[in-house]
């Protein structure tokens, strides 16, 4: 059944369908990254993203390699989630790069985020893995370690931690 232009959207965002996901159709423009970007730059630049809530740029982000595009195939679907439950439910409060280290074709990034989920505060850090492309540096996957499972201060984290959990879950 198609949904009416004056029904709620789809997404869950609340707003009317017109003025909401009707007026962001597949035909959207993929986003412009510029391609002199630093991976970490790329970090803060999709922590910005996620907080003005431009999924397109997030999703755009990511390297087509990456177990995300996997999860997403279809721009539009992400697009639709993002404006939906991860606008209404997620915040990311703050997002400092710790570390930066960049190969020929590879490159990692750890950093520290502090977040609500549904009115639930979290911490983490997060390893990033980015690989080269022809438009620039580009999001492969990560891994989370919980900041309790890290007893010094933020600012001592660094990649060892990362070899040292027993169940390593790249995203």
């Amino acid at each position: 059944m198609k949904t009416g232009r004056n029904e709620p959207c789809p997404c869950g965002s609340g707003r009317k369908y017109k003025q909401c996901c009707l007026a962001k159709t597949s035909s959207e423009p993929l986003s412009v990254i510029a391609p002199d970007l630093t991976p970490a730059q790329l970090v803060d630049a999709r922590c910005s993203a996620f907080q003005r809530g431009d999924f397109g740029f997030i999703y755009d982000s990511y390297h087509p390699d990456s177990p995300f595009r996997n999860l997403y195939p279809q721009r539009q679907g992400y697009l639709q989630q993002g404006r939906g439950e991860l606008l209404r439910d997620y915040r990311i409060n703050q997002c400092r790069v710790l570390r930066e280290e960049i190969g020929e074709s590879e490159a990692r990034v750890l950093f520290y985020l502090a977040t609500t989920y549904q009115g639930e505060a979290s911490e983490t850090f997060e390893l990033s893995i980015f690989l080269s492309t022809a438009e620039g540096w580009r999001y492969l996957s990560s891994q989370k370690l919980e900041r309790h499972e890290f007893a010094g201060a933020i600012e001592e984290i660094d990649w060892t931690a990362f070899e040292q959990v027993k169940d390593q879950v790249f995203f």
